[in-house]
């Protein structure tokens, strides 16, 4: 069995994840027999104590520390991404196989740190976005990928392409940060890890940015007040669009994170993990100074 700490219990995932370990979901009764949530903490008590309660855990821990010889692994889920590269830490150093909701973190170089720490330790590690996963986001990037790697697909080239998605640009969770993560990993699952830079501009709450790639560039909207998702490629013989449904999206983070800790497989590098806070950060100094950004390669 293994043993699962949540760290940060104000945000939705915390409960949803829980749920899903301990036999709550209905669509995932009998599919994790061998994983069980055990413990909770975080900065918001009250929240802990709904999920503690709600899903029968173990105890609350006052301290995340006190995890420490009590779990196998964590599922770091704070809102503010600021706070998780200072809550795995520990974990990490001690070889605790970790989740890390959206955003990674909210400044690159803490983002950097943390994998390299991963990596020198043998600590593989999961998470950032569940928007990546969802069948549309896959459908798009399979076939960019194909045609760009073969030439051979139906398409005749791509030419570029648009993502759109809800924005939170006013909230106590690190403003822009809080909610823009879920666009950029979209983005950057369908049109590739390898952009160059960007051009970005913040119109009241929303931010546009246009992002360059080699071959193409694609637009990015960041739509404060906006529900919906979705994305398009454009290509010399047809345009394909979709709107996104995010309505399966938990369940694949959950599967992602049996799928490393049964097997022992990251499905994204270190570098994927923490790109998109390099592209986030680039995207916030370009709306905030009007100077194009280099969005920087990363070796980890």
């Amino acid at each position: 069995m293994y043993r699962i700490g949540i760290i940060g219990s104000e945000n939705s995932h915390a409960m949803a994840f829980a749920k899903i370990f301990n036999g709550l979901d209905p669509n995932c009764e009998t599919e994790y027999p061998d994983m069980r949530v055990v413990a909770v903490a975080g900065h918001y008590p009250e929240e802990s104590q709904k999920v503690y309660e709600t899903c029968g855990l173990d105890f609350i821990a006052d301290d995340p520390k006190d995890m420490l010889g009590k779990v196998d692994a964590i599922m770091v889920t704070a809102r503010n991404g600021q706070f998780h590269p200072e809550f795995a830490r520990p974990f990490i150093e001690a070889g605790i196989p970790a989740f890390i909701d959206k955003p990674f973190a909210n400044d690159a170089e803490e983002a950097l740190s943390l994998v390299r720490l991963a990596k020198k330790k043998g600590v593989p590690l999961v998470g950032g976005s569940s928007t990546k996963y969802v069948y549309d986001v896959q459908l798009l990037r399979n076939a960019v990928k194909f045609e760009n790697r073969t030439g051979m697909g139906n398409l005749g080239g791509i030419h570029g392409g648009a993502v759109s998605a809800p924005l939170n640009m006013n909230n106590e969770y690190g403003g822009f940060y809080f909610y823009s993560s879920h666009l950029a990993e979209i983005s950057m699952t369908i049109f590739g890890y390898d952009p160059l830079s960007v051009s970005a501009f913040r119109c009241g709450d929303d931010v546009t940015a246009v992002v360059n790639y080699d071959r193409y560039n694609v637009t990015n909207h960041f739509m404060e007040g906006c529900y919906s998702y979705n994305a398009a490629v454009y290509a010399k013989n047809k345009t394909l669009f979709r709107d996104i449904d995010i309505g399966m999206c938990y369940q694949h983070e959950c599967a992602s994170f049996t799928n490393m800790l049964r097997h022992g497989i990251q499905d994204h590098s270190y570098e994927e993990l923490i790109l998109p806070v390099y592209y986030l950060n680039a995207i916030e100094r370009a709306y905030q100074t009007g100077v194009t950004q280099a969005i920087p390669k990363v070796e980890v």
